[in-house]
């Protein structure tokens, strides 16, 4: 209920957002013709509208990157705080997009005049609208149902709240519910109860079936800690579902979808670097190229994760002789010191360039481009209970470990970056990882 309203909210406040960035534009566009530069003539405003669609792209896919619509009863400071460096970032693309496609000097005047107005109105609705504190929806009539600390309690956070756009009618006793609903004016009925009183509230959700009231419950009995609460219909049958992992279908289809996109536009250029790593392999090391092995996929599926060969023909049979070289605690081993890595082998894995084969297992969805790197079978058999978690989405070629150090941060860590992102995950935040891993590879931190 509460997600769904802010959801509409975020993307209705997007869309302000792209419009308040269009209108920017156009008042810039009007402001430069205000200003005379010598020998610099203003075209008409046809011209520039490819400026336009560099702007909007920018912003709409920037301002949801830096999360500036992810909490929106954050301090004020805040929300400011994440607007600024958003368009910061974005003035920064658009600049340097500008100035290796036009050098016009009225082009860049326009583009510099909507920044500015656009920053100036983006942070003027904005204060406005916390100042108010209400959203743009419609507000909902609440009442809640139940007896006791917990009912009160409930209550008292919506009264919290003003901004989830419900209004809060009173706690109410069972008993006074009829009378309450055939008044009329209540939108939706909350009951607040335990396991040994539900079934005594069954009366009271078929009347509110009867008049139309949307009723609901509070499941705070059921055991759980983190796994977030759904319910699904199952042909008929209410399911009630706790998952710590996304659920949500069209962004997970979605998140397929930029896979597969990314990954094929990514191909041409990474089959180059495969031939020419290839050959070098070969040269320089006797077997074959590519290395194949054994992985723990989704949920601990097992699967065959292809490499590019960085260590001596038969290495994993040579694995007892050299676990005293182990650099990392836990069950996984890394360690710059291992013999078995060729000189080649070194500087693939340096830029991860032995990686990129990985991309065909993206491709067969046995991996996406961001998420926990896949561990083998014997590393997960000693694995604590708790992180196990981290098979709960499919692994991935790059995560937050990769932009986090890697092997310079400790095994223990590891797992929690991993919890971390499954516990955070969105578009957003795969972005940002994908955006953050490629420094890091071009520079090598980390690496062993």
């Amino acid at each position: 209920m509460i997600r769904q309203r802010k959801r509409v909210f975020a993307v209705n406040l997007w869309l302000l957002d792209l419009g308040l960035t269009a209108a920017s534009f156009f008042l810039a566009y009007q402001l430069r013709l205000l200003i005379p530069l010598q020998d610099h003539v203003v075209m008409p405003i046809g011209v520039y509208l490819w400026v336009l669609a560099i702007i909007l792209s920018t912003w709409a896919i920037l301002l949801p990157l830096f999360r500036v619509y992810s909490d929106l009863t954050s301090p004020p400071i805040v929300q400011i705080q994440r607007l600024t460096k958003a368009i910061i970032i974005a003035w920064l693309v658009i600049a340097a997009f500008q100035f290796f496609v036009n050098r016009d000097r009225s082009n860049r005047l326009i583009v510099l005049f909507t920044l500015l107005i656009n920053y100036v109105l983006l942070v003027s609705y904005r204060v406005t609208l916390l100042k108010l504190k209400k959203y743009a929806l419609d507000v909902r009539h609440v009442a809640v149902v139940g007896s006791g600390e917990s009912a009160v309690r409930f209550a008292e956070r919506i009264k919290k709240h003003r901004e989830w756009g419900l209004r809060l009618v009173g706690v109410f006793e069972q008993t006074e519910v009829r009378a309450l609903l055939e008044s009329g004016g209540i939108d939706e009925l909350i009951v607040v109860a335990d396991k040994q009183t539900l079934g005594d509230f069954t009366q009271t959700f078929l009347l509110c079936e009867e008049l139309g009231v949307t009723s609901r419950i509070v499941l705070n009995f059921f055991p759980h800690s983190i796994a977030r609460m759904e319910l699904h219909d199952l042909d008929g049958y209410p399911l009630l579902s706790f998952s710590t992992t996304p659920t949500n279908e069209a962004l997970l289809f979605v998140r397929r979808l930029m896979d597969v996109a990314v990954t094929i536009l990514l191909l041409p250029f990474a089959l180059i670097v495969i031939a020419v790593s290839a050959v070098l392999i070969k040269l320089f090391s006797p077997g074959p190229v590519f290395f194949k092995q054994q992985r723990c996929g989704l949920n601990g599926r097992l699967f065959v994760m292809y490499k590019l060969r960085s260590m001596v023909d038969n290495a994993e049979q040579a694995r007892f002789e050299v676990e005293a070289l182990n650099e990392m605690t836990g069950p996984v081993f890394k360690s710059s010191r291992d013999p078995r890595i060729t000189p080649i082998g070194k500087f693939l894995r340096r830029f991860s360039i032995d990686e990129l084969p990985q991309l065909f297992n993206v491709l067969r969805g046995d991996m996406s481009l961001v998420g926990p790197r896949p561990p083998l079978p014997q590393e997960v058999a000693r694995y604590e209970r708790w992180q196990r978690r981290r098979l709960s989405m499919k692994p991935g070629l790059t995560c937050l470990w990769q932009i986090s150090g890697r092997n310079e941060i400790s095994f223990q860590e590891w797992m929690k970056l991993d919890l971390t992102y499954i516990d955070n995950w969105s578009l957003a935040l795969d972005l940002k990882i994908l955006l953050k891993t490629v420094p890091v590879v071009l520079l090598g931190r980390g690496a062993k």
